[in-house]
């Protein structure tokens, strides 16, 4: 079993008030079983301070987390604060760890950092949680890729690093208090884990009424469509103009490989030398895509059906839930959202966090499992 307990604080001012707050409402005497580990989000402005070191310093056990820029609670929700989620359990035992920079050398430093957290006494982990601090050159589907080739398809569930600004120029891991840029923290769980997960992507609203076919692309990044350079075919609808994005979030690429597991939402980051999208999940030759254009309305009543469904399900009383910040681009108050699922998941234990792209395994159409990265999409594990 595993219990999730939560603890929040808007001080971001006073590292010592702040890392007390946390200390008081996590109770720790009545409420840690035998083994704990802790997550931290926050908004940058708590890394600065100093107030993210001191709430992890307090903590009584290890941590990881990120920053991000939205967070609800069954108590709480603000764009600006610190929240710990706690996971303790009697039989479920946790590690972390954190690897060197992903720099070109990426690859041999997950390893790294996956052949410590799998070594003896505890073997492979069942469950990893993924905290990534999603530098431009080390993108998520890169990160997964490894991850799942070296695990064996161990579930992958977990986020990006999210700051305050469209461009999300700064993200931050935390590791045990410390901040990084270019970094993969991960928490490696053993023992009877067995998570319930679910996956909601966009509602479509199809703005480009024919069908249109990825005719080229280079490792994820577009450089045709239909035979039509990428940017001139997006120029043509307006997302692109004067060699910019217009609203990077408003109009996201709905993506389907073709591969037996159905579609998944896609951002256009940047407009590369030559005239190639830079996109943010991994895109096949001969692809087909739609262009979602995103309604309040819409995404609210998918935001809603969501949370009743993790709910409904039974079973599981504690939630971890990740929903991608692009969603928010309709959205007139981050907390309409928010709101759904404090309403909705009334009696449960949750943390629901806005990310930067979302880690999370799905299932095809015979039932098989394989871990998958998301964007504009709402991720949650239930324990």
């Amino acid at each position: 079993m595993i219990r999730l307990l939560t603890a929040f604080t808007f001080e971001i001012d006073d590292s010592r008030l702040a890392a007390e707050e946390i200390r008081k409402q996590l109770d720790r005497e009545h409420a840690l079983l035998k083994n704990s580990v802790g997550f931290i989000f926050c908004s940058l402005g708590f890394v600065s301070s100093g107030a993210a070191a001191a709430v992890s310093r307090a903590l009584p056990c290890e941590s990881i987390g990120c920053t991000t820029h939205g967070i609800a609670t069954a108590e709480i929700m603000g764009e600006n604060m610190l929240a710990v989620a706690v996971l303790t359990s009697d039989d479920v035992f946790f590690r972390i760890g954190l690897s060197d920079p992903l720099d070109a050398d990426g690859e041999t430093r997950i390893k790294k950092l996956y052949e410590q957290l799998s070594g003896p006494p505890k073997g492979a982990p069942s469950l990893i949680l993924v905290s990534h601090s999603n530098p431009s050159h080390f993108s998520g589907d890169r990160v997964l890729n490894i991850l799942d080739r070296l695990s064996g398809g161990t579930p992958l569930f977990g986020t990006n690093a999210l700051d305050e600004t469209i461009e999300n120029r700064t993200p931050l891991v935390i590791y045990n208090g410390n901040s990084y840029t270019d970094r993969l923290a991960l928490l490696a769980m053993y023992g009877a884990v067995e998570p319930r997960f679910a996956v909601t992507s966009l509602p479509v609203m199809n703005i480009y009424s024919k069908q249109a076919i990825v005719t080229e692309v280079q490792d994820g990044r577009l450089v045709s469509i239909n035979n039509i350079p990428a940017v001139e075919f997006m120029e043509k609808l307006g997302i692109i103009s004067k060699n910019k994005v217009n609203a990077v979030y408003g109009f996201p690429l709905l993506i389907d490989n073709n591969d037996g597991w159905g579609p998944k939402s896609c951002a256009i980051h940047s407009i590369e030398d030559g005239g190639v999208l830079r996109c943010g999940s991994a895109i096949a030759q001969g692809a087909t895509l739609k262009l979602v254009n995103q309604m309040q309305d819409e995404l609210l009543y998918n935001s809603k059906q969501f949370a009743e469904s993790i709910k409904n399900e039974g079973g599981k009383k504690n939630h971890l839930i990740f929903s991608c910040f692009g969603r928010s681009a309709p959205l007139v108050d981050m907390k309409d959202e928010m709101s759904l699922f404090q309403k909705n998941l009334e009696g449960a234990a949750y943390m629901f966090i806005y990310s930067g792209g979302e880690f999370c395994p799905v299932r095809d159409e015979q039932g098989g499992i394989r871990n998958c990265f998301h964007q504009f999409s709402i991720i949650s594990a239930s324990f």
